[in-house]
């Protein structure tokens, strides 16, 4: 098993290189974590058996089965899949060569089951076609995937059919819950297909070429990630790879197509997954010494910035904002990207709010806000852009939220005092907000809010900061740059919501206000900004969080100051987008960091 973050780096694997299993670890198939992440649960097929192990310790906690040997009575197994860990500590397992599904106690007991121990069918829940599949879902319900005919069914906590669907593949796999009546399903053929359908067997959405480097040979499982992609093992190319819904293409893949391995970034018939948040790891001690030091030895723990500095390219989009605007709000969703407010070339504040193609830079009016407004901050909290502050003439307390999906705006709240000028970034499910003008003097304070009503101050910036540059990235946020009391400056801050701590990490290579700061991989890159003298400037920056490498890279095609950034999916490119070059700029960057 194998721990592989976004820039295909391994942070952890079982067992650890150069030793043995506690018990043989052949054979593994489908690998879950446990519902506090602070174990996994793997089923050996053709082992015939299960082993919970601590996460990230390695230590087997349980086990079910007898190595090699297949059998139905209680304690043995014939085809163990899909063994997940409920919350109540109850294994379930689809026990394919018994077709059966066997729920199993945590002293090793079994203790109910869906199905006829050998007798084979479909009639669910009295009999099972050679079940491979029992994805748990809210309520207690059970999702089940059935070899034999194509079938998912729905099964009630109560071990109820709650209903059956026959799938339009030739061989369905691990049936996952979408929410709202949607599936997602494996189609363990050649070539294999990825299907999103209803429970009444409609198809919404399908992936699937049929030849070529996308096309796909019996992958076994498909995960909906949160920003929308959809990770595959693709079993019979040896690599796992990530699939753009909208673009329709593999758009990430961790091992070499149609070549298996065992080096370093090779797989051999990958078979299981599972999908570690990255703000649960950084919730968690353990977890989190994981994924840092991982990332830590990754980049050699010093001398530059990780991301690859060298490969780093900033280029027109290809296209260009219908008009200028600078200073507006702009935040990424899983339907594109959401442009709010700003000054307009004539100087005005907008209440607009539009949806950017990020691919054609299209355009859509979505709605407005109640409030014109520039010199904001935004994110989105549960669905909806959230304006914190900023103003038509001078700084509010005003927090401002749009909902996207019906085009309307309202006051939601207010920040504890009026602010303009102030940055924003998400760590974890949280919003900070950084600094900002209350009309009199720069602020020192660093609010948070999870629901963008309520405010607590989770730090100090050692000097009060207006239009700071701020990004987040590895459970950081870097604060870099802005103008404080003496006008700008050069200070680089991290700030670790873990600790609520702010350390001073290194310096921009001048003083520069009004910069834009957007995180890709483990790097925040700093483009453009105002000098001393209030003159826009050319500068790039790249800063390692966790090293606090601060380097200076090749600068930007052009000077400009007060855009803003957001990064795409996939976590390799941005958008710098608007900006102010002695007027309001219709510009679009594309800042692309090598992989």
């Amino acid at each position: 098993m194998l721990l592989v973050d976004g820039r295909k780096r391994v942070l952890w694997a079982y067992p650890r290189a150069g030793t043995k299993p506690e018990l043989p670890f052949h054979f593994d198939d489908d690998t879950f974590f446990g519902p506090h992440y602070d174990r996994i649960i793997s089923n050996q097929e053709e082992q015939q058996t299960i082993q919970v192990i601590s996460f990230p310790g390695r230590k087997v906690l349980w086990h079910y089965g007898h190595v090699n040997v297949k059998g139905s009575r209680p304690g043995f197994l014939h085809t163990p899949d899909d063994a997940y860990l409920l919350a109540n500590g109850v294994v379930v397992v689809a026990d394919v060569g018994n077709c059966r599904l066997l729920y199993i106690s945590r002293k090793g007991r079994p203790i109910g089951q869906i199905g006829t121990t050998g007798s084979c069918g479909h009639d669910p829940p009295r009999l099972l076609g050679s079940p491979n599949g029992d994805t748990p879902g809210p309520g207690g319900k059970i999702l089940v995937s059935e070899i034999t005919g194509s079938w998912i069914d729905a099964i009630g906590r109560r071990n109820q059919l709650l209903w059956s669907v026959k799938a339009p593949v030739r061989y369905p796999s691990d049936a996952q819950w979408l929410g709202h009546g949607k599936i997602l399903l494996a189609d363990y053929s050649s070539p294999g297909h990825i299907l999103i359908m209803t429970r009444r067997g409609r198809v919404l959405w399908e992936y699937g070429p049929p030849s070529g480097p996308g096309a796909l040979d019996h992958p076994s499982l498909a995960l909906m990630l949160p920003n929308g992609l959809i990770a595959v093992n693709d079993d019979y190319r040896h690599r796992v790879v990530l699939i753009s819904q909208k673009r329709h293409r593999i758009v990430w893949q961790y091992g070499h197509t149609d070549s298996a391995g065992r080096a370093h970034g090779f797989l051999d018939t990958p078979d299981g997954m599972d999908f570690l948040p990255f703000d649960v790891a950084m919730r968690t001690p353990a977890l989190r010494s994981v994924v840092l030091k991982g990332t830590h030895r990754a980049t050699g723990g010093s001398g530059s910035p990780s991301g690859g500095e060298a490969g780093v390219s900033v280029t027109p989009a290809g296209f260009h904002l219908p008009a200028p605007v600078q200073r507006e709000v702009a935040v990424t969703t899983g339907h594109g990207i959401l442009l709010a407010g700003g000054l307009a070339a004539s100087g005005s504040s907008a209440d607009g709010v539009f949806r950017m193609n990020p691919s054609t830079g299209n355009l859509a009016s979505l709605g407005s806000v109640p409030q014109p407004f520039h010199d904001a901050a935004g994110a989105m909290i549960r669905s909806r852009l959230f304006v914190f502050g900023g103003g038509r003439t001078a700084g509010t307390d005003t927090v401002q939220a749009f909902d996207p999906a019906t085009g309307r705006g309202h006051v939601v709240g207010h920040l504890p005092t009026a602010l303009s000028d102030l940055a924003a970034a998400v760590v974890g499910g949280t919003v900070y907000l950084v600094g900002g003008f209350d009309g009199r003097s720069p602020q020192k304070t660093i609010l948070a809010t999870t629901d963008g009503v309520h405010f607590t101050a989770a730090a100090q910036l050692p000097v009060g900061l207006r239009y700071p540059a701020a990004a987040a990235v590895a459970g950081k946020m870097v604060i870099a740059g802005g103008v404080g009391p003496s006008g700008p400056t050069r200070s680089v801050y991290v700030f670790d919501p873990a600790t609520r701590s702010v350390r001073r990490v290194g310096a921009l290579p001048g003083p520069i206000g009004h910069a834009t700061a957007v995180g890709l991989g483990g790097t925040v890159y700093v483009a453009g900004g105002q000098d001393g003298a209030g003159h826009p400037v050319r500068s790039l920056t790249a800063i390692d969080p966790t090293t606090g490498a601060v380097r200076a890279l090749r600068p930007m095609p052009a000077t400009f100051s007060d855009a803003a950034a957001v990064a795409l999916q996939g976590g390799h490119t941005a958008l710098i987008i608007g900006g102010l070059r002695g007027r309001a700029l219709a510009q679009v960057l594309l800042l692309r960091a090598n992989r």
